[in-house]
């Protein structure tokens, strides 16, 4: 069982260790983190790991992806990048904003998606 404010739950996810433990912090986690940096952003996608997907909105207000965030929390992790530089524009391989870009670092996949994006 999972208790979330005192309510029980069936628990549904990993069994092992370390991935109950990625588990847990994803459902603890915001539905949107807000990135202020380039080491955030990185760090952010390092701490992820390859169990979820992430996707990282650059240039975009967070409601835009506020409603995914919440509908998509247990399969995704979602983030909207406030503040970046060119070089981390070239890390992630997207050359103008609004930009939305999606990782799937299990299938070491990238996708990129240019707005205007409506909320």
């Amino acid at each position: 069982m999972l208790f979330n404010h005192g309510v029980p739950t069936e628990y549904r996810g990993p069994r092992k260790a370390d991935l109950l433990v990625r588990y847990l912090k994803k459902s603890a986690a915001s539905d949107v983190s807000i990135l202020d940096s380039d080491f955030a952003v990185n760090n952010f996608v390092e701490e992820a790991g390859t169990f979820f997907p992430v996707y990282i909105g650059f240039g975009l207000e967070s409601s835009v992806i506020e409603k995914f965030g919440k509908k998509y929390k247990k399969n995704a992790w979602f983030s909207v990048a406030k503040d970046f530089s060119e070089d981390l524009m070239v890390t992630y391989d997207f050359d103008k904003i609004p930009a939305l870009v999606s990782l799937n670092p299990l299938y070491n996949e990238r996708n990129t998606f240019y707005g205007p994006f409506e909320g």
